[in-house]
């Protein structure tokens, strides 16, 4: 028997998680499904009967990445000299490179025999050379063995040690020793600022500061403390399936075959506030313990609303609306501030068809990924990938201090004097299509357009609750983060304990 704990994500998926019961082709598979909030009651019940009509969710085939071609073409060279031509034909017979420009090929070809324009003038980043018979070889020996020693396409998830030290006081030095609790995924401290809060190893640790692969943190007490994620764990909702979960939402006549307290739920819902029809989009509005809440129901997945969040906190602080933050599930997201929302909204100051408008997908992109850790670090695993920088040595490896160095430095130099360069492009088609969800993104923001309905509510809804009770939210600083600190009258040295260093 195989026990589901929370929702499938996927009709396909959880065919096949169900399959894992036996392995008997004359006995049926069993499954037990444990949702863990209201959402996912709907989000199994829609599972369910989409793997009763046999139905699939196969996601779009991805374009070939770049990186892997760079990777495949100093393999081939590996292997035995090629002609490009030829290998450009053969590369074109794979499926996910059919549509590949010759351009992109030629452009991947000089990264490998140069690094590009702006690192060829460094020797180490030549690997491969033309000869007279127009083939490409490798340049040395060297080469070819430390290709062997790093080819592949799965980049380990960095770890980082989680070490127990004192609190420090405000300007103090971070005291070193201390225990080692554990380690976390390099992911997740990158989302904390200092003076967050987080549950490990059974207590409540305040981060104090980040010093090479350690992470050092102290006892605290705090009353909404983060939970650790793991990039492992975040599996998209399949477009499919989020369409049926809308779908099923939409049709009363069909919640007979849900639970009876998630009947309950969607009735008072449709009392209270309302319920969105498939093609549209909820937004609510209501205030809540001196803020005031804005929640929208994409039903886009956890990647594609928290890609969102962040691009609506930066219009809504550019609207002084004062954003304090955001959370996002796998079908809502929940915004607050010290702003009223609704208040600028009935006045005509704020129209909610601009706030959702596509073009946040432009320069508000753009801005947001500059001044974010999420492209270095996506640039760190292209750079692996594409064999531009290296982990493995002959009788050493390199450690994580080592590749971050190398590669922040190349990140760097590549924007400035060559922005367009292979490995760039990599980097952000590789965060479009998995860590932000880009693409789905749009497809809802296109989706929606002229079909916004706002519901200015005094409370809280039933459909937002789910979402408002998720833990391991995101702060805004900006604005409002000023105003709280204004009005709490700080001195400045409270201020600096209050922000860190």
């Amino acid at each position: 028997l195989v026990i589901n704990v929370g929702a499938p994500k996927g009709c396909s998926r959880l065919q096949q998680r169900i399959g894992r019961s036996n392995h008997r082709l004359d006995e049926p598979s069993e499954a037990v499904l444990v949702p863990a909030n209201r959402f996912e009651a709907l989000e199994c019940r829609a599972a369910i009967d989409a793997v009763a009509e046999n139905a699939q969710d196969t996601p779009p085939l991805r374009t070939g990445a770049l990186d892997v071609l760079a990777q495949h073409i100093l393999g081939r060279a590996v292997g035995a000299p090629f002609l490009p031509d030829e290998l450009f034909e053969e590369i074109r017979a794979a499926a996910p490179y059919a549509a590949l420009g010759r351009a992109d090929f030629d452009a991947a070809v000089d990264f490998v025999a140069t690094g590009g324009y702006a690192l060829k003038a460094y020797e180490r980043f030549a690997k491969i050379r033309q000869g007279k018979d127009s083939r490409w070889r490798v340049t040395h020996p060297r080469v070819a063995q430390r290709y062997r020693m790093n080819v592949g396409t799965i980049v380990e998830a960095d770890m980082i040690k989680v070490r127990l030290v004192r609190s420090r006081r405000s300007g103090a030095v971070v005291p070193r020793g201390g225990r080692i609790l554990g380690e976390v995924e390099e992911y997740f401290i990158e989302t904390l600022t200092v003076g967050d809060t987080f549950v490990f190893a059974g207590e409540i640790l305040r981060y104090e500061a980040l010093v090479e692969d350690e992470a050092y943190v102290s006892r605290a007490d705090a009353t909404d403390p983060k939970v650790p994620a793991y990039e492992g764990g975040k599996f998209p909702l399949s477009t499919y399936l989020a369409a049926r979960v809308r779908a099923l939402l939409a049709k009363p006549e069909a919640w007979h075959a849900l639970p009876e307290q998630v009947r309950e739920w969607l009735e008072i819902q449709k009392w209270r506030s309302m319920l969105p029809r498939a093609g549209d989009l909820l937004v609510e509005t209501f205030p809540r313990a001196a803020k005031y809440y804005l929640v929208c129901y994409p039903f886009e997945g956890r990647l594609a609303h928290q890609t969102l969040g962040m691009l609506l906190t930066r219009r809504l602080e550019r609207a002084r609306l004062r954003p304090l933050g955001f959370v996002a599930n796998e079908y809502a997201l929940a915004v607050w501030g010290l702003g009223d929302v609704a208040w600028r909204i009935a006045n005509g100051d704020l129209s909610l068809a601009q706030l959702f408008d596509e073009d946040m997908l432009g320069d508000d992109l753009e801005a947001w990924l500059a001044e974010s850790a999420l492209m270095k670090r996506t640039f760190r695993s292209c750079a692996i990938v594409a064999g531009l920088i290296e982990k493995r040595f002959p009788g050493e490896e390199k450690s994580r201090r080592q590749l971050t160095i190398s590669t922040d430095l190349v990140y760097d130099v590549l924007r400035k004097h060559q922005p367009d360069h292979i490995l760039l492009r990599a980097a952000r088609a590789d965060a479009a299509t998995g860590l932000l969800d880009i693409k789905r993104l749009g497809e809802m923001l296109s989706r929606i357009k002229g079909r916004i309905v706002h519901k200015a509510l005094d409370h809280v809804s039933p459909l937002s609750v789910p979402v408002l009770l998720e833990i391991g939210r995101e702060t805004v600083y900006g604005e409002a983060s000023d105003t709280l600190l204004a009005e709490a009258n700080l001195w400045p040295t409270e201020l600096i304990s209050y922000f860190g260093d």
